[in-house]
């Protein structure tokens, strides 16, 4: 397997609601650009819960206008731990879509990877493919 190299997300949360319930602790409405393969607006909702050891669950949905004009809507799941400078964010991320052009994101399976600073109000991932490539010591199927 390898990774390829999807896009980059620079984000932040212009507008939050603390909840403070079990389930949810806030509501985050996400704003932002990306670049790369998918380059365009980037606009979501993350809902994450927050554990007792301080860790944040993202669980972000929304959706990416890419400039050529498609709309694909992202999943992001996985951890955000905390750090001396912010927050560490490691996780998945699943895409769909009914453009043509992009059609290969509805079964890709994606890893993403990032940070939060503490001082800064900007939050910056990077989206890789996770890519199935056979072993070459083993026999077609």
């Amino acid at each position: 397997m390898r990774l390829a190299p999807l896009y980059r997300v620079e984000f932040s949360y212009p507008e939050h609601y603390e909840i403070g319930g079990a389930d949810v602790g806030g509501v985050f409405l996400a704003e932002g650009r990306c670049e790369g393969e998918l380059t365009g607006r980037f606009r979501g909702l993350n809902h994450p819960r927050l554990r007792p050891d301080n860790v944040y669950l993202p669980d972000f949905q929304g959706v990416i206008e890419t400039e050529d004009g498609a709309k694909i809507a992202f999943d992001y799941r996985g951890y955000g731990r905390p750090r001396e400078y912010g927050r560490e964010i490691v996780g998945t991320a699943f895409h769909s879509t009914g453009d043509e052009r992009y059609a290969r994101l509805n079964d890709a399976v994606a890893v993403l990877t990032g940070e939060a600073r503490a001082r800064e109000r900007t939050l910056r991932l990077e989206i890789a493919e996770l890519v199935f490539e056979p072993r070459a010591d083993s026999d077609p199927l």
